[in-house]
């Protein structure tokens, strides 16, 4: 537990340095991705997405937040993808307190097929090297 605790931590600590670009906006939903997380094996690649809300959200605990950042696997030759990880801020863009931390094992994660002509489309092009 304190190994998974620390993990946690450096991923937030190295997030805050990261270099976030805007994706785009759709549905009051600002999209960011950073380039520079992306790692390719095989036929998947993983990169942070980060996502900031117009208003406040309330999570399944009773937490409020506003914007969030997700690990996600994208696999490249089939168009789908999957949440790694999820960390949960009170403030925008990546702000304020985390009130939600959760990294899911591979077991665990649910790959869901990628809409075309959406900003998830577009970090997948990104993650893969399409764009």
């Amino acid at each position: 537990m304190k190994r998974l605790l620390f993990v946690v931590q450096m991923m937030i600590c190295s997030m805050s340095w990261a270099d976030w670009e805007m994706t785009g906006k759709e549905y009051d939903l600002t999209h960011y991705h950073d380039k520079s997380t992306i790692q390719i094996n095989d036929i998947t690649a993983q990169m942070w997405v980060m996502y900031d809300f117009p208003e406040v959200r309330t999570n399944t605990d009773g937490d409020r937040y506003k914007s969030a950042k997700s690990l996600l696997a994208f696999n490249c030759k089939y168009e789908t993808l999957a949440m790694i990880s999820v960390l949960q801020y009170s403030g925008s863009v990546g702000t304020g307190d985390v009130v939600l931390s959760d990294t899911f094992k591979e077991s665990e994660w649910i790959w869901d097929r990628i809409v075309p002509n959406t900003l998830v489309k577009t970090e997948w092009d990104i993650a893969c090297g399409k764009k």
